[in-house]
């Protein structure tokens, strides 16, 4: 275990090589939850949607820190995967006394480290704007977000496997990501689509990627009628990791590896 914290600690050391790195990652999220914001305040004020700033506010900063801790938002296991894989370098990995997801799982924390301490900031700043009225929000939030990490990492496993079947997956999973942003939450409160699709959508793994985490500590919640959701989200975590690690382990056995 020791070995994977020094993988993170080790990537991670390259943003103190590169501090303009870390000016542009806090300005680009500045940025994106103030657009994201303004966007859907003028919306919500045309609509006569009984949001108020604050809450919307909240919702964005809390709903961005899930996804990028989750790494539902931009893939950051799935994009590693794909370039070790394209370039032929996952046989270093491979070849290495480390078991490979764990080992690439940590590259990706280490690499993406900023962009996960912003994250918790994020969330912090979202509950001082919006804090929890009672302590369930809290407690669903922890079971959500356990929900919305393991459905976030069986997706990011199948977004790597398509690389092991394409000679360049990026478009596809460009084309995923776009959809993953919109359907999760993260760039639309799923409480603003329009019915039926919102009723569809909550029998669907994505809410619980980050939607519901979210959701749970912006809006005072009660235990009535969030078990159903929880039970969704434990289903779509079991099944789509063992879909994930099944592909990914029958994958793995065809993949004719450089340099080995």
């Amino acid at each position: 275990m020791t070995v994977y914290f020094d993988i993170i600690r080790f990537s991670f050391l390259r943003f103190f090589a590169y501090p303009f790195e870390i000016i542009a990652t806090v300005l680009k999220r500045i940025v994106e939850v103030v657009f994201l914001v303004l966007f859907w305040s003028v919306y919500i004020k045309s609509s006569g949607i009984s949001v108020s700033l604050p809450q919307i506010t909240a919702y964005f900063l809390i709903a961005m820190g899930v996804a990028d801790l989750t790494m539902s938002r931009w893939g950051a296991l799935s994009s590693l995967i794909g370039n070790q894989i394209k370039s032929g370098q996952i046989s270093n990995y491979i070849i290495k006394p480390t078991k490979l997801i764990p080992t690439l799982y940590a590259i990706s924390l280490g690499r993406n480290g900023m962009r996960l301490i912003l994250a918790v900031i994020n969330i912090f700043i979202g509950l001082s704007l919006m804090p929890p009225k009672n302590i369930f929000s809290l407690v669903f939030f922890l079971l959500f977000f356990v929900n919305a990490w393991a459905i976030s990492f069986a997706y990011n496993i199948l977004e790597g496997t398509l690389f092991l079947h394409f000679t360049d997956a990026f478009g596809i999973r460009n084309s995923i990501q776009n959809f993953i942003r919109i359907f999760t939450g993260t760039m639309v409160p799923l409480y603003m689509f329009p019915s039926p699709l919102k009723e569809i959508l909550r029998f669907s793994p994505f809410p619980g990627m980050v939607y519901l985490p979210a959701n749970s500590l912006s809006n005072t919640l009660t235990p009535h009628g969030v078990g159903m959701d929880i039970g969704i989200g434990i289903f779509w975590g079991i099944t789509l990791n063992l879909l994930a690690f099944s592909l990914w382990n029958h994958s793995m056995k065809k993949y004719e590896a450089i340099g080995i």
